[in-house]
């Protein structure tokens, strides 16, 4: 089973949004960081404005194919290919610690039984 990091960074009042997502995708957890976006404006050159918007990071070590289709369904549901509404990608991870074995094979038997029926 390969693992990957699946990286999410987008403006706060669109984190929860992304963490539904997520969670009705399959994910079992996260790590939610706080942050600030600093950039060049290109629209202010000569006042040398930076974009300092607030942000938030999602971390989650996930199975790769897991990983690839919470990628897929946060860019079509948050629209991130659009300016202004974040970002996403994934990183291989070569070696982890701190998961147990039981729970890789509990991420397995999950993963076989696919996402959780929605609500509504």
């Amino acid at each position: 089973m390969q693992f990957v990091l699946l990286a999410v960074v987008v403006p706060r009042n669109r984190a929860d949004r992304a963490i539904e997502i997520v969670r009705r995708e399959g994910a079992a957890g996260l790590t939610l960081l706080e942050g600030q976006g600093i950039a060049q404006l290109r629209r202010a050159p000569v006042m040398d404005l930076r974009d300092s918007s607030a942000r938030n990071v999602l971390l989650m070590v996930l199975e790769a194919q897991l990983a690839a289709r919470l990628l897929k369904q946060l860019d079509t549901e948050l629209r991130l290919s659009e300016a202004g509404n974040g970002f996403a990608f994934t990183l291989p991870i070569k070696d982890i610690a701190g998961i147990k074995p039981e729970q890789i094979e509990h991420l397995r038997k999950t993963l076989e039984q696919g996402p959780p029926p929605q609500q509504g």
